[in-house]
């Protein structure tokens, strides 16, 4: 990791709890005063859908963690579900990459960037590897 060292986060150049609500209120701020409510709806979902993606994420990794107690054959559904998520991340992080054909991402970060083009080759990787997995477990 000492190659990462210096972009590692540190508390001097990272935002803090403060600093996050400080910058969502100033998001409700800004909108009209007649679209109030809409923007903290729109503040609530973003927080809210980010929630339950993490949510997903977990359920996943305990949906890995039973398929180590089936038996290859019976993971079959693991692998359509895990591949299925890794076909879509990979359209996602190859968007926000900016990879030509995979559209555009108005508000990617030059960090979001350089995600996108590291995770675009790992999620393909993955999606490859559960497509092999299915098909040997259907065979």
């Amino acid at each position: 990791m000492p190659f990462f060292a210096p972009m590692l986060p540190n508390r001097s150049k990272s935002l803090q709890l403060d600093d996050q609500i400080a910058m969502l209120n100033a998001a409700i701020e800004a909108a009209p005063e007649e679209k109030k409510r809409a923007g903290e709806d729109y503040v609530f979902l973003l927080l809210f859908e980010q929630r339950q993606g993490a949510l997903c994420f977990a359920a996943a990794a305990l949906g890995a963690l039973y398929g180590l107690t089936v038996g290859l054959a019976d993971r079959d559904a693991l692998h359509f579900v895990f591949g299925a998520v890794a076909v879509l991340m990979m359209l996602v992080n190859a968007n926000q990459a900016e990879l030509p054909f995979f559209g555009n991402h108005s508000k990617v970060s030059t960090n979001g960037k350089h995600v996108g083009l590291v995770f675009t080759p790992f999620w393909a990787l993955a999606a490859a590897l559960n497509w092999l997995g299915l098909t040997y477990a259907l065979a």
